[in-house]
């Protein structure tokens, strides 16, 4: 019993130190209520211990093909500029990969856990131990189908494709790491450590901001450990379903206190917000871009958190018994997209696109949409959101709608529309996101 007392206390002794040491700085986000002692004595949240691995590191010469590839795909924009070192620090690291991973709940909310991964790009060309605090950037990147693109994943090698949406998203923001900035891409549910582990939530926030938050806050004991010092306030930032979860998150950490964080600078583009809304423009529309949204957020529903939804009721065959084997992982988005017919009334049935309001039997899932919708909030941080004018996919209204309700109930948001669709409309997004990180940094 003495023994087992004195490592108790030894433990509990040790992981007040290193939270104390942690607090020290007003860099650690960390709140200590959310940290335990493992019996192993790491620390941890969700009183699970949590893991990190160096997967590989990046040089000058990759950075630079890594800009190449920006630039065909129309990215260039002045922000990207890398600096040329000399000719024996080219092959030094600038940019590391740190993989880190912990537990999360399940999204099914059954109180079971699963593993969540993600990766911090760290800057080494600046000296960890000198006084300079980096900014952190949490930046959940877009849609994604395929395993081998959760964040942890491709960095690990995966060959960096041309103008392709998610690729260029994860290309920018390592840009962003050379230039002094820690950033952090969490995998989504369903990917990386937890692939096959959960059907990925697509469309559930609660799921998504809560295994970010758990992630991120257990993964920070990481930086302090390499000795990166860092400024409390957060960069929350994302494009599409990126967007959706940075403004959850954002949401989330301003309203509900007890998590210790800070945001300081919020911005997000080709945003879904009110998910009702979106469903409602694409059940009258008579042709689709991005062919698998609804589906792919039906199927994440009923196998997680809303198991009572009878997917016949919303698709028709064969996409009630198909479609799921697509959300498997192992299919590329454009495979995908290409399964599912690009005209709606071939996917859903009459009742889902005539009756969603009115039918009983399925109306239901209009309260499951406003669950998962961001709602708007009184806002302390610097929010800017830019939206595509001509974006069909995300509607541009529901956006447009969503900054003028966060405005009359208080919030401030500085809403600015830009040219193109979906997928044209990252390029303003980037012009801005770079522009607004540089001055908070």
């Amino acid at each position: 019993m003495k023994k087992f007392t004195f490592k108790f206390f030894t433990f509990s002794l040790l992981g007040i130190m290193l939270i104390m040491q942690s607090c020290s700085n007003e860099d650690s986000l960390l709140d200590s209520s959310s940290l335990s002692t493992a019996s192993d004595g790491t620390l941890s949240t969700f009183g699970l211990s949590n893991k990190s691995e160096k997967i590989r590191t990046l040089n000058y010469n990759d950075l630079i093909e890594i800009k190449n590839k920006l630039n065909k795909a129309k990215i260039n924009l002045p922000d990207l500029e890398l600096k040329e070192p000399s000719k024996s620090d080219k092959i030094k690291p600038f940019v590391q990969v740190l993989k880190v991973s912990t537990k999360t709940a399940h999204p099914d909310r059954s109180g079971k856990t699963i593993d969540v991964s993600g990766v911090f790009l760290l800057p080494t060309n600046l000296i960890p131990s000198s006084s300079l605090k980096n900014r952190i950037i949490i930046a959940p990147p877009p849609t994604y189908t395929y395993n081998k693109l959760a964040p942890s994943n491709a960095f690990k090698g995966f060959k960096w494709t041309d103008d392709d949406l998610h690729f260029n998203y994860l290309a920018f923001w390592t840009i962003q790491a050379y230039n002094g900035f820690i950033v952090f891409f969490p995998d989504y549910p369903g990917f990386g450590d937890s692939y096959k582990q959960c059907q990925h939530p697509f469309l559930d926030s609660k799921a998504m901001v809560n295994s970010t938050l758990d992630l991120f806050k257990s993964a920070k004991v990481t930086l302090t450990k390499n000795g990166y010092k860092f400024k409390k306030d957060l960069i929350i930032t994302g494009y599409s379903l990126g967007g959706f979860i940075a403004a959850s998150l954002a949401r989330e950490i301003e309203t509900n206190p007890s998590h210790g964080l800070s945001v300081d600078l919020l911005v997000t583009g080709g945003t879904p917000c009110n998910l009702k809304q979106i469903i409602d423009s694409i059940r009258a529309s008579k042709k689709t871009e991005h062919n698998y949204f609804i589906a792919y957020g039906l199927w994440g529903y009923q196998k997680n958190a809303y198991p009572y939804i009878n997917i016949t009721d919303f698709l028709k065959e064969p996409y009630a018994s198909k479609s799921l084997s697509w959300f498997d992982g192992t299919h590329y988005d454009s495979d995908v997209n290409s399964y599912f017919s690009n005209r709606p009334k071939d996917i859903y049935t009459e009742k889902f696109m005539k009756s969603l309001d009115t039918d009983a039997t399925i109306s239901y899932v209009n309260d499951i949409l406003v669950e998962n919708s961001v709602k708007p909030w009184k806002n302390k941080c610097k929010f800017i959101m830019t939206h595509g004018v001509s974006d069909l996919s995300v509607n541009y209204q529901n956006a447009s709608d969503f900054s003028k309700q966060q405005n009359q109930i208080g919030g401030k948001v500085t809403f600015i529309p830009t040219v193109g669709e979906h997928e044209e409309g990252v390029i303003p997004y980037y012009l801005n996101a770079s522009y607004f990180t540089a001055i908070y940094k």
